[in-house]
């Protein structure tokens, strides 16, 4: 196996795509979606300030001491929080399932670079722009997500700010690697193409030796 540009552009995709994956819980600060609260909001068990949602469960800061509560719940979990006004939003699990796709695209991802790493770039090629189709189905379901949870917390009565997470941004940065590292494996393989037909061609001598043939006996 030979490292290619569009080989390391691939292995560098992969590598931020599996970060999105892990996501919160386990990294509090790979979420998809942040809310923060300026005022009176209670989460699972206690008045919270922040909460961040992640592809396989919730961070929650409480207010009382700012120490952060984290809950793995696996995949399509429901979140609810309750604000000053004793409304209550809930997050479904419907709106969190597609997170999942995230998970998807690392793992055509992680395929794609060990593809990448032979000298099949054509595939590699079409694999990397595959990779960055479900990275784009999973950033709108993230983009989604988050125009959900503005949505209900406006209703809860108090001052907050929801924002999308890292992850979201971070995806958009796979995304624009898989088609950059698509292109540059094309190169990569019209140019192993030249150079083979190249190296392949024979020299060609003239039958006849030239003008000084005629003096050799």
């Amino acid at each position: 196996m030979r490292a290619t540009i569009g080989a390391i552009i691939i292995a560098l995709a992969a590598i931020v795509s599996l970060l999105v994956t892990i996501s919160a819980p386990y990294i509090r600060a790979f979420d998809n979606v942040r809310v923060y609260f300026f005022g009176n909001a209670s989460g699972a068990n206690d008045a919270i300030n922040q909460f961040r949602l992640g592809i396989w469960g919730f961070c929650q800061r409480a207010v009382s001491d700012g120490n952060w509560i984290c809950e793995t719940t696996g995949l399509a979990y429901t979140y609810g929080v309750q604000g000053s006004n004793g409304n209550q939003q809930w997050v479904g699990k419907s709106w969190t399932r597609g997170l999942v796709m995230s998970a998807v695209a690392s793992a055509f991802l992680i395929i794609t670079t060990i593809v990448a790493f032979t000298k099949h770039h054509i595939i590699a090629a079409f694999l990397s722009w595959w990779s960055g189709l479900v990275t784009f189905i999973f950033m709108a379901i993230n983009f989604a997500l988050y125009l959900k949870v503005r949505h209900q917390m406006r209703h809860l009565g108090t001052i907050e700010n929801t924002d999308v997470g890292p992850g979201f941004w971070m995806s958009l940065a796979v995304l624009i690697l898989t088609f950059i590292a698509g292109f540059i494996l094309l190169i990569e393989h019209r140019r192993s193409r030249t150079t083979t037909t190249t190296s392949e061609t024979p020299y060609r001598y003239a039958g006849n030796g030239g003008f000084l043939s005629r003096f050799r006996k």
